[in-house]
């Protein structure tokens, strides 16, 4: 049996598989396609890591980290040669101080600053430790030499972070340098000479920092010299004498340090202020105050303590003021952004001349020169339009009323029987003219504007004042023209009834021709003074010629002084163009 012949395939069937040959031969030389990227899951240990650290930030840090801890293993070498005998105390001293000192070379060569920062991080935890073991455990440094090589340590360390920017490391150098001190200080308790350090470092950061970078650095440093002369100030002035650890404490090294606090930063302030022309700032305004305060109050409480140097430190007070009111004129007619200059050398200078006069003169002198001081300010302050002037015119004007014995006479002549008024001191009639003229030039040379609100204020308590002390002048005056007669009650009732009256009645008409004058407001408080006073004490009495006469002046006055009160029509009419 023959076996069957092939079937023929058909040609339509060839081409197709030759059609699919070819596609899959053009399909395989094709590049294949990239797929889309699929998010990967994170792993454990990157979902416990908040902010990763990158591997070169990871090498620096601890790689520094390494070199201050081989930095420190070599000053403990060192520390045990000398614990051992090895090295002597001075030698090893020496050594270690100068082993601190050396990193600070790489420090100020290298251009990383992170190695610049270990390696001064390095020398700062060795030399301060070092420096107060070598003063109080050794005993190998005397203080003035600890005072020196302070100073030099701080300005090394300062002068590193200075030249590589870095701000962090001249905080660390400053609180190190203040830390060291203070703990220096209490254990050998030489206050002096820590002082001076203190007052060293606060101005010479404050030179560095002026007009620069890191002016926050200047802070702790004045606080730490304002808290060492305030700490000093309290034991020179110790009842009975300094205590027991401080009884070497000379009186007349703490006066002077106690000075020089002020003249320091107030003398760095005025050159900042009049050379390079600046404004004061926040820093300059806060220890103005504290150094007034502590170191010429200080001053001021060792000088009574110990009962010498009072007359040098008045005059210099003296000296200092006025020199604080000649360098404030520069500004007075300048421009707007400097005019808190001239406010502060003229607050200044108030301030030395109020405080310094009293250690020189007497209350009746010291009285006599305050109304001088007022009488200017004012005359000044309303030619030159400063308003600061005006109220430490206001302000030397009242200390003046006090002081000459004005005030309190005033009111006596109003609240005690005639026996115990007394005649009013001389000064007192000298400081009542000066206040008079103040409150005269204030009603007629005021702006044509008016005064700001706080300086209506100002000028009506002058105004009071002087009033209330013509009043009581006028009264004093009174009895003693009159003698025994006005010295009975009821007379001496009348009298201030009369005296009252009288000066409402001079306030309306004052306010009737000068309608924006601050005095105006006083006449309806003065009236009702004298009301309150008559039902008082003129009633009481009962005397009916002495209560007719009463009757009589209160009655004129409370009709005089509404009319009078009403400026005129001219004033009030509309073509006048005024108010």
């Amino acid at each position: 049996m023959s076996a069957p012949e092939p079937t023929a395939v058909p040609a339509s069937v060839e081409t197709r598989l030759a059609a699919l040959e070819a596609r899959i031969a053009r399909l395989e030389q094709a590049p294949l396609a990239q797929p889309l990227p699929l998010p990967t899951p994170p792993l454990p240990g990157e979902l416990l890591a908040p902010l990763p650290l990158q591997a070169p930030a990871a090498v620096s840090i601890l790689g520094g980290l390494g070199r201050v801890f081989l930095i420190l293993g070599g000053a403990f070498f060192l520390r045990a040669l000398t614990d051992g005998g090895t090295l002597p105390h001075t030698l090893g001293v020496s050594v270690g101080l100068i082993y601190a000192l050396a990193w600070l070379l790489p420090a100020w060569r290298t251009t990383r600053t992170g190695e610049a920062g270990f390696y001064t991080l390095a020398s700062v935890l060795i030399a301060y430790p070092l420096l107060i073991e070598a003063t109080t455990t050794f005993a190998v440094v005397p203080i003035p030499g600890t005072v020196v090589l302070l100073l030099i340590l701080f300005g090394a360390h300062l002068a590193v972070a200075w030249h590589r920017d870095l701000e962090p490391l001249a905080w660390l150098a400053t609180l190190a340098a203040l830390g060291t001190g203070f703990l220096l200080m209490a254990r050998t308790h030489a206050i002096t000479a820590f002082a001076l350090y203190f007052l060293l470092l606060g101005t010479g950061l404050l030179w560095l920092t002026y007009g620069r970078r890191w002016r926050g650095l200047r802070w702790p440093t004045a606080l730490a010299a304002d808290a060492t002369i305030l700490v000093l100030t309290i034991v020179a002035a110790w009842p009975g004498g300094p205590p027991e650890a401080y009884r070497t404490l000379p009186a007349t090294q703490a006066l002077l340090l106690a000075m020089a606090l002020p003249l320091l930063y107030l003398g760095s302030f005025a050159w900042r202020m009049l050379q390079q022309r600046r404004v004061i700032n926040a820093f300059e305004g806060v220890q103005t105050a504290l150094v007034l305060i502590i170191g010429f109050g200080g001053a001021v409480r060792i000088a009574l303590a110990s009962g010498s140097g009072a007359q040098a430190l008045g005059c210099s007070a003296l000296a200092a003021g006025l020199g604080c009111y000649g360098a404030a004129f520069p500004f007075v007619a300048d421009q707007e952004e400097v005019r808190a200059n001239f406010n502060f050398f003229t607050s200044l200078g108030l301030i030395f001349l109020l405080l310094g006069s009293p250690v020189l003169l007497p209350l009746p002198l010291y009285g006599l020169l305050a109304a001088l001081l007022g009488l200017t300010a004012t005359a000044l302050g309303l030619r030159f339009r400063r308003t600061v002037l005006i109220m430490q015119g206001a302000l030397c004007l009242g200390l003046a009323t006090a002081a000459s014995g004005l005030l309190l006479t005033a009111l006596r002549a109003f609240l005690v029987p005639a026996q115990a008024i007394g005649a009013l001191p001389g000064a007192a009639w000298v400081v009542l003219a000066a206040l008079l003229t103040s409150a005269v030039l204030i009603e007629l040379q005021r702006p044509v504007e008016g005064f700001p609100l706080r300086l209506r204020v100002v000028v009506f308590l002058v105004g009071t004042l002087s009033v209330l002390a013509t009043a009581g002048a006028a009264s004093i005056l009174a009895l003693q023209v009159g003698g025994a007669p006005l010295a009975k009650p009821a007379q001496l009732a009348f009298l201030r009834t009369l005296v009252l009256s009288a000066a409402a009645v001079a306030l309306a008409l004052h306010s009737r021709h000068c309608p924006g004058g601050v005095l105006r407001l006083l006449a309806y408080p003065i009236l009702a003074l004298a009301v309150l006073k008559f039902l008082l004490e003129d009633l009481p009495l009962g005397r009916p010629m002495m209560l007719f006469l009463a009757f009589m002046c209160l009655g004129a006055a409370l009709i005089l002084v509404p009319r009078l009160g009403k400026p005129r029509a001219s004033e009030t009419s509309p073509t006048s163009g005024k108010v």
